[in-house]
């Protein structure tokens, strides 16, 4: 099996409805992102959820309750030093847990450029439970998690080395590679 096949397992995937119902709001959850000073990504968590959970790449704790995420998403002060910031969310894997509960989990490409310095960008994974509502699929947790410094670091020196040279070898595979072959179900 190729190193391709060993990063995607299957999942028991929900119908395509759902996936694509859960899809648009994390492509919204990127725009809104992306647009830093227009509609905040708070407006995509359900409003009827009593201790909704964030957790961005960037913080120390976890954001929970609603005075947490208002002051999180809607203090301007917080955007001051911010110029812009670009989301693209990839590879959505979305699963049902309940009937009005899916699970999905994407990648993130972010980039930020604040006021002072340099344009930033880095690669995330992000995780999500939403719950359908009468408004559509909404947000009750939310979490980033970068790569760690070690996997960073691996990445960048795999990087510096040139396309050519690359393609002479097969990628290796990772400690952290799940096995190939059948899984616990024996499937």
């Amino acid at each position: 099996m190729d190193h391709a096949a060993r990063k995607s397992p299957a999942l028991p995937l929900v119908d395509a409805e759902i996936h694509a119902d859960v899809a648009a709001v994390i492509h919204s959850m990127g725009l809104r992102f992306t647009d830093i000073n227009g509609p905040q990504p708070i407006e995509l968590f359900d409003p009827d959820e009593p201790a909704p959970q964030y957790l961005g790449e960037e913080l120390d704790d976890w954001m929970i309750g609603w005075d947490a995420l208002r002051w999180y998403f809607e203090t301007p002060e917080r955007f001051a030093m911010i110029e812009a910031m670009d989301y693209h969310p990839s590879n959505i894997r979305v699963r049902s847990l309940t009937d009005d509960l899916a699970l999905a989990t994407w990648n993130v490409h972010a980039e930020m450029k604040f006021r002072r310095g340099a344009p930033l960008g880095e690669k995330l994974r992000a995780n999500a439970i939403l719950r359908r509502t009468a408004a559509g699929w909404r947000f009750i947790y939310y979490a980033e998690a970068p790569k760690s410094a070690l996997a960073y670091m691996r990445d960048l020196y795999a990087n510096m080395a040139s396309p050519e040279f690359r393609a002479r070898f097969d990628p290796p595979a990772k400690l952290t590679d799940p096995p190939t072959g059948s899984d616990r179900t024996g499937q």
